[in-house]
């Protein structure tokens, strides 16, 4: 997904300008021209940063600043200061209000192009550091939570069982039925979180991307069969893709998630591709792309929060495990979709470099 540049100023040509440039440069532009508009904008767009003018009409660059540093949803989106105030006390003011960068009309296109990906790699950074910490925390959660329930779960299911084969009651073996379903579902979720602990760390070898794709694939047609769907899945590989350093059991586990999430995402019949290719920056990529009901925007940027699931089914734990995975192999994922046209996932992995090199 391209970053978003969020771009507030009230005039209209400097406006442009900035557009034209930062579109060219690769990202996804939104516009504004004062702070009310841009506020606004910030929560229908969600921008990965805000360039801002400082005079504009109606509520002016610091006001719209505070606003944004004041809530917890924006607060952490870099924010760049425009002004043609050239003194001291100005740039004070915005450094104490929030803002991360300043730069003086008139200003150079490229150094403000420099500067913007300076602050889009320190926020991706400090994201990554962020979910890190979130996912330690998380190990040390569902550890807690897996020992506290698995032995009354285990008493639960077994009483359900009896209950059930000693009923004589239409009605009441329902019940009971319906109990023990309950207990199967929230065995698997103990499973999950069981599998979570399992690949807290990664222990890398040299080793065939295309063979734990293989292997992945293996998986999910198995489960394909089990759900009754009618889901083809095409692949393409690359031919002799370089080594790679990985866990085959984790990476396998990391792809098998996401093929399962896409074939839960396809109603009935549909369609997955895999594909293992050489990417512009040196990595390999490992692009899986279904036709399925696709995600909505808000949930995107959910998608590999703990428990997080828009299916409201199963513990939610399998794209956060896949993320994990993905970062203790140095690795990184990208997910792009549309609500009603299906959802591409990409992982990048970097080849073991040459000897010599």
């Amino acid at each position: 997904m391209r970053p978003r540049i969020l771009a507030v100023d009230d005039d209209i040509s400097n406006l442009a300008l900035l557009t034209a440039k930062l579109e060219r440069e690769g990202y996804e532009v939104s516009n504004a021209s004062n702070g009310i508009e841009a506020l606004r904008e910030v929560h229908a767009f969600h921008p990965d940063l805000v360039i801002m003018d400082v005079t504009m009409p109606q509520m002016d660059g610091y006001e719209a600043l505070r606003h944004l540093k004041s809530s917890e949803d924006t607060r952490y989106i870099p924010v760049i200061m425009l002004t043609g105030r050239a003194e001291i006390e100005d740039k004070v003011l915005g450094f104490e209000v929030g803002a991360e960068d300043y730069i003086n009309k008139p200003y150079s296109l490229q150094e403000v192009s420099a500067r913007v990906k300076s602050l889009l790699r320190m926020r991706a950074l400090q994201n990554k550091l962020r979910e890190t910490e979130k996912v330690a925390a998380l190990g040390e959660m569902v550890d807690g939570i897996a020992h506290e329930i698995r032995n009354p779960l285990t008493a639960i299911g077994g009483m359900a069982r009896r209950l059930y084969e000693a009923e004589t009651s239409p009605a009441n073996k329902e019940y009971a039925d319906q109990i023990m379903k309950s207990v199967e579902r929230l065995e698997r979720m103990i499973q999950r979180i069981d599998e979570y602990k399992l690949i807290l760390v990664s222990t890398l070898s040299p080793g065939d991307i295309n063979m734990v794709v293989k292997g992945a694939i293996k998986g999910a047609e198995e489960f394909i069969g089990s759900c009754g769907k009618e889901i083809n899945i095409k692949t393409r590989l690359m031919e002799g893709p370089p080594p790679v350093n990985l866990d085959y059991m984790n990476m396998r586990a990391a792809i098998y998630n996401i093929l399962q999430n896409s074939v839960e995402a396809i109603e009935g019949r549909g369609e997955i591709r895999v594909e293992t290719l050489p990417s512009i920056d040196q990595t390999i990529s490992i692009r899986i792309s279904d036709n399925g009901i696709g995600i909505s925007p808000e949930d995107l940027r959910k998608i590999f929060n703990p428990f997080h699931s828009g299916k409201f089914q199963g513990a939610g734990l399998g794209l956060t495990i896949s993320y994990r995975i993905i970062q203790d192999h140095g690795g990184e994922v990208e997910v792009e979709s549309e609500r009603g046209k299906g959802t591409t996932v990409t992982i990048r992995l970097h080849p073991i470099a040459p000897s010599g090199m």
